[in-house]
């Protein structure tokens, strides 16, 4: 396979929402645990789409003007050298993360942050994320080329298969490019209720015609579950 491999890898309640009262809750420590103990068993890069990243992983608000007239040109950027053992992927189309330092703690790691953006974001931008040595693939003109993204991360960086954590949009991004190789989901011992709570995946109303068959089962000690779906 000349890309990533993509194994969509979801924290979620019974009722299949991906957050809620119930997340961190001491019912559900085992369960939420062994979520982010798999997450580097299954990939070496943790990838989220860019209201994720926003929220959890790059919440600063960098001033982009200091980088006026910056002459830079729309191809991808990687630091010469650049190496580590896990990475912190964020699809960000227009440029909109505000990374305070170049790699996201997360599961007693620190995942050095990668970029895919489009020519949407801005120059300014782009040159905020060279004075961050944060690497960034140009991967489309307006909307991301998710196929060519996995080809790149693959090729730069060496990374064999990406965890894809959500949220929802770009889960269902993905699914309906036809590019989910395996469906990894942790069920909490809870039910939400909450209808206006996103679900796993969300294609916009669109059916997605692919089969995914389950290849593994695992009860875990505070009555959740891993299960785990494999594409046809």
């Amino acid at each position: 396979m000349d890309r990533a491999k993509v194994i969509i890898h979801m924290y979620m309640s019974i009722d299949g929402k991906i957050d809620g009262d119930w997340d961190g809750l001491p019912g559900d420590k085992i369960s939420g645990d062994y979520y982010d103990d798999q997450l580097f068993k299954l990939g070496s890069a943790n990838a989220n789409g860019s209201n994720t990243i926003v929220i959890y992983a790059a919440k600063g608000h960098p001033d982009l003007t200091k980088y006026d007239g910056q002459k830079i040109e729309y191809c991808d950027w990687v630091p010469e050298g650049i190496q580590s053992a896990t990475w912190d992927v964020s699809y960000d189309r227009r440029g909109r993360a505000g990374w305070e330092k170049n790699y996201f703690p997360y599961a007693g790691r620190k995942n050095r942050a990668i970029e895919v953006i489009t020519k949407q974001a801005s120059k300014n931008y782009l040159a905020f994320l060279r004075s961050m040595e944060i690497p960034y693939l140009v991967c489309g003109e307006r909307e991301i080329d998710f196929a060519e993204s996995l080809v790149k991360l693959k090729k730069y960086f060496g990374i064999q298969t990406m965890v894809l954590g959500g949220g929802a949009l770009i889960n269902g991004a993905f699914l309906k490019a036809g590019l989910v190789d395996q469906i990894s989901l942790v069920v909490a011992p809870y039910i939400s209720g909450d209808t206006k709570m996103k679900g796993t995946f969300d294609t916009l109303d669109t059916f997605v015609n692919q089969r995914f068959h389950v290849s593994q089962m695992k009860t875990l000690g505070d009555g959740g579950m891993h299960l785990v779906f494999d594409r046809d």
